[in-house]
């Protein structure tokens, strides 16, 4: 994806992560991957309290807290519940006993085809009789392409040369889109990418490997 630039309030669900940041009481155990001193601790109606040792990103959306690198821990134990890496960017908010790890994925969903941080999968964060349990699901209602989006993305391919850049990568999104919309078509480009562009390295690269990954994500999913 490219550098995440713009938040799609749209697609954000409108709760507010409740987040308090001085909790003497509470810390994360000892990790390989972050502090014990937590960014935040998010507090559920059943008394559940989880705290949060990372990265706070603020610098994407004004006003807002987003977080990276960082790993989640129920208040008073000593294990953690997972570790999200560098690469993840997720908006976190609560509702009720729940809470819920929101990651954005910057695609172009927007006008004009144009990017928008979206949603891409929702985990949740909960308890039963007492026993932590998650789960995910994928955000199925990411916008989708009309069919004449669709003929445009497919034109886009035919007319784009056998090169490695910026213009590749959005390619490779755009086809993407176009595949969850339905295209057959789009899908058949995007799989056999390589055929076309034999020269995709380095970020591109990387780039591509993510859109398949979602792409069978989202297939499992569906």
């Amino acid at each position: 994806m490219k550098n995440l630039v713009a938040f799609a309030f749209f697609t954000l669900i409108a709760s507010v992560a409740l987040g308090q940041h001085h909790t003497p009481d509470c810390k994360c155990p000892v990790n390989q991957y972050a502090g014990t001193s937590p960014a935040a601790i998010f507090h559920l109606a059943n008394g559940r309290s989880i705290a949060l040792c990372g990265s706070e990103v603020t610098d994407i959306i004004k006003g807002k807290t987003l977080y990276s690198e960082f790993v989640l821990s129920v208040c008073g134990s000593n294990k953690l519940i997972k570790f999200w890496g560098a690469t993840d960017i997720c908006n976190i908010r609560t509702l009720k006993d729940t809470l819920f790890v929101e990651t954005l994925v910057n695609l172009p969903v927007g006008k004009a085809m144009s990017y928008r941080e979206t949603i891409w999968t929702t985990e949740r964060i909960y308890f039963i009789k007492g026993k932590l349990k998650r789960d995910s699901a994928v955000n199925f209602a990411i916008p989708k392409y009309n069919p004449s989006q669709i003929s445009a993305v497919l034109n886009l391919y035919n007319k784009t040369k056998d090169q490695n850049s910026v213009k590749t990568g959005e390619l490779i999104d755009k086809l993407f889109i176009s595949t969850i919309s339905g295209s057959r078509q789009a899908r058949t480009l995007l799989i056999n990418f390589h055929k076309k562009f034999t020269l995709l390295d380095g970020y591109v690269a990387e780039q591509y490997d993510d859109v398949i990954r979602m792409l069978n994500l989202w297939d499992k999913k569906s």
